[in-house]
Parts: C-alpha cells; structure tokens; sequence
C-alpha cells in the first residue's frame, strides 16, 4: 500500500504484520485514580502469556473517561511492562490534529501504531476519507485504521475502507464490522496484502483466521486460546484449530457481552493475577459484578474446566487433560 508522507520512513510498519495482540483495559485504584503500577503488572502478566502485542487506550481502556494526564500514565506503564512486544495506542478523535498530537505523545513512549477511527457520527464517505488523508500525513505513527461501528456509528463500506486505508498509509486494519469473515473477504480481495486483525474479544477468531486475518487483536482474558488458534491454522491443522476455538467459546461469548463485557474480563483477568481490581469508570462506577453474573462466570468457568487461580495456562496440555478425564 502506499505510504503516507507522515508515516514514511518510520521504520515501524514490520511490527503490525499479524500476530496475538492483547487489549489492556485501564486498571483504576480503590480512589478512582488510574493505577499505573497495575498497568505496568498487567501489561507483564500478559507478556508472559505470550501475546506478540498489546494495545492500549481503546474502546475497552475505557478511553473517553481519561484526561491527558491519565493517558501519560498509562503510556508510561504500558513502555514499562511491554519490554521488547511492540504496542499500539489507540489515538482516535474528531480531529485529525489532536489524533497527530495523541500519535506524538504515543511515538514518544515507543508505541508502533496509532490506532485511528473515523470521526464519529459523520455519514459522508467522503468526509471520511478527507479525516483519514489528514492523519495519514499528519500523524508521525503509522497508522492502524479500526473499523468500529459500534463505537462510533460510522458504517464503512469496503471501498470506502479501500481508499481511507490508501489515504491514511495504514499499515494494517482492526475490522469490527460484524459479519467480520465476509468483510475480510472482501477486503483481502481488493487489497492482497493487507495485514487484518480480527477483534470484538474473538467471537469470530476461527473464521476471520480462515477467511485470511492475520492475527487477533482484543482483550479476551486468555489470549493464549486465540494464539492457539493462529497457529493451529498456520500449521494447516483446521481440525485442531477448530477444536481449541469450540472449548472456549462459552467463554469467549459470555465476556463479549454489550454492557457487562468489560466487567466480566477484568474480573477473569484479576482471578488470573493480571489485575488486582474489577474497578471501573463510566456513567455508573462499578467495583465489580453483581452477584447474579459472577454466578454465571463462575458456571461458565466451570463448563469449559478453567481455574482462572492456576499459575500457568498451556492449551494444548489443558485439552489434552480433558481428553484423558
């Protein structure tokens, strides 16, 4: 694809070239304040889990609740914890001036992308493509352009994407467009070499790795399932793929819930030691779930055999165990 005059010469697009890539969410103290140290943790938890990349300061990162100075903070958590895995920042606004000024902040912490969707609400195609042409040659990040309809009721046609993506010099694309596989399809038909993640906390992962996606990129609490996956495909092994991905999917499922999601991961993530609180912002802060769901979580777990307390996780051991009860 050709390469946006602000992102040339970067030397950064081989780091977006596919891969397992975590979500962080923004960990909050028990004052409300965002806890660096607890990012920092996490981000390392998640590391040794195996991921080959963390995002940060997205939809999940609870993002639009945090000023500047918390955004620093998580910036400079997230350099900490990540050590050698390269990491996106999620850099999005209406304003193509203010995503180039996130994307700095971002540069300078040693993030490899700045993740950028279209300005919300606008229905106009073309105005889209202007907002993308404009970060495309303002940013100083390459870009990795979201397509999310959900966060920011902006439906993108493929040709529309097609030509924001040209514009923009992205490097690669987090489609979350659902129906994701035949989006993907299309896409890889148009433009061959496009890098695709998959997201929307994978629900999908099986098909959007078997219709050409790259790679995953989302926030679900065990990442080593979707990178399980991956490889299982890579390998030309569809059986096992298919059988990793149907273990989990309760699991997948029940925490891609709209409105509860969020919760739900944090809590499976503080199980798992990566966060030590559920704590949220939003309209209503929340310490945590109610008891009703963390029922159903803790049913859910047990359908598909995970002790979220065990130290290490490795797939295909835990299936192979299964086979052996």
């Amino acid at each position: 694809m050709t390469q946006a005059s602000g992102t040339a010469g970067s030397g950064r697009e081989d780091a977006l070239q596919g891969g397992t890539w975590w979500i962080a969410p923004t960990p909050f103290a028990a004052d409300g304040s965002v806890d660096g140290d607890a990012m920092e943790r996490a981000v390392r938890t998640a590391v040794g889990w195996g991921v080959d990349g963390v995002t940060v300061l997205g939809v999940m990162g609870e993002v639009t609740s945090l000023s500047d100075a918390e955004r620093d903070v998580v910036l400079g958590a997230v350099s900490r914890g990540a050590g050698e895995v390269p990491f996106a920042v999620g850099c999005s606004s209406a304003s193509a001036p203010l995503v180039a000024e996130r994307a700095a902040r971002a540069q300078e912490h040693g993030a490899v992308a700045a993740m950028v969707a279209a300005p919300p609400l606008v229905r106009d195609a073309d105005t889209v493509v202007a907002f993308f042409d404009a970060v495309g040659r303002r940013s100083p990040l390459p870009v990795l352009l979201q397509d999310e309809p959900v966060a920011t009721g902006v439906q993108l046609a493929v040709s529309t994407l097609v030509e924001a993506l040209e514009r923009s010099g992205a490097v690669a694309i987090k489609l979350e467009d659902a129906p994701t596989p035949p989006k993907i399809t299309k896409l890889l038909a148009k433009v061959p070499d496009l890098t695709v993640y998959g997201g929307l906390g994978g629900v999908s992962a099986y098909a959007e790795l078997s219709r050409g996606a790259a790679g995953t990129m989302t926030g679900f609490a065990y990442p080593e399932v979707l990178r399980a996956v991956r490889l299982a495909l890579a390998d030309g092994d569809r059986a096992h793929a298919a059988r990793v991905f149907d273990a989990f999917l309760p699991l997948i499922a029940f925490e891609g819930q709209p409105g509860y999601g969020l919760a739900i991961r944090k809590e499976v993530l503080r199980r798992r030691g990566a966060l030590t609180s559920g704590a949220m912002r939003g309209p209503v802060p929340s310490a945590g779930l109610d008891a009703v769901t963390t029922a159903e979580l803790d049913e859910v777990l047990a359908r598909v055999g995970l002790d979220p307390s065990s130290e290490r996780f490795d797939v295909d051991a835990f299936l192979g165990a299964e086979v052996a009860a």
